[in-house]
């Protein structure tokens, strides 16, 4: 029996051994991860620059170019109506401005005809003294009336001629000339 109780002391010892060596463990462990905390907060790592792969930055590239392309090509359109809209418009001011100048052309020779009509009608008639005055204000009118038949005359020939050169097709440059 002397063995077994010292089998028995000397398990008794092993485990006494053991639970102080557990107990010696648990204490180290206590004491280095009682600043856990405060070391994942300085171990923490912020990404302040991020690096973006070179194949991304393509992708992102190309994306943009096929989300803008077709804006800039309804942009560009619309600035070739804007512009030919434009064009028509000069066009048809040069026209207004062409006929505005005929119109005080023949508005200065009808003034210059009918005063020196008016004045040599006048004195003719003023030395024949039959003429009366009535006569002299119809012939004004008729004089005026004249004018204005001229005048109209012009701005018809002028939109006619302007007209038949707006209605003239402009052909396309001719693609088989090399």
């Amino acid at each position: 029996m002397a063995q077994s109780y010292n089998s028995l002391a000397n398990c008794i010892q092993s485990l006494s051994a053991s639970v102080s060596l557990l107990d010696n463990s648990l204490r180290t462990i206590e004491d280095s991860t009682r600043d856990v905390n405060r070391l994942r907060k300085v171990l923490r790592t912020n990404k302040v620059f991020g690096l973006v792969p070179e194949s991304d930055l393509e992708n992102a590239k190309r994306s943009v170019v096929n989300e803008v392309r077709p804006q800039i090509k309804v942009l560009i359109q619309k600035i070739d109506r804007e512009l030919l809209r434009l064009r028509r418009r000069k066009t048809n001011l040069t026209g207004k401005v062409d006929l505005q100048q005929v119109r005080l052309e023949n508005a200065s020779k009808t003034n210059r005809d009918s005063l020196g009509s008016v004045r040599g009608g006048n004195e003719g008639v003023l030395l024949k003294g039959d003429v009366s005055e009535a006569k002299i204000a119809r012939l004004r009118l008729l004089q005026n009336k004249k004018e204005r038949l001229k005048y109209s005359l012009s701005r018809l020939n002028l939109q006619d001629k302007k007209a038949r050169l707006s209605m003239i097709p402009s052909l396309p440059p001719d693609s088989n000339k090399e």
